[in-house]
């Protein structure tokens, strides 16, 4: 499922799954958000303009790879929720 996002806070998001992310690591190596994406963390695109997408089940992979080929210089953060759920955020920057 993709989904946008609108109500989304500094350092912390409600996630499509109804959780509520907070920002652990603001940047991460390649190899974990591959781990991540691959054990089944949803992804959130942060587009410039501030535009969030949700990516879960067959969309994070492909989100993460538009990520890995895009021109623009994206970095990966590590985000938790309290009850131990994981999402990698990519924030794309002009």
């Amino acid at each position: 499922m993709r989904c946008d996002l609108a109500n989304a806070r500094m350092g912390q998001l409600v996630g499509a799954d109804h959780r509520t992310y907070s920002q652990v690591t603001a940047r991460i190596e390649r190899a974990e958000i591959e781990a991540l994406v691959e054990g089944g963390c949803p992804v959130v695109t942060y587009l410039p303009g501030g535009r969030l997408i949700w990516h879960d089940e067959d969309d994070a992979w492909p989100a993460w790879a538009d990520a890995r080929s895009a021109k623009d210089t994206v970095t990966g953060g590590r985000w938790e929720s309290p009850d131990g759920g994981t999402a990698v955020v990519l924030v794309f920057h002009d």
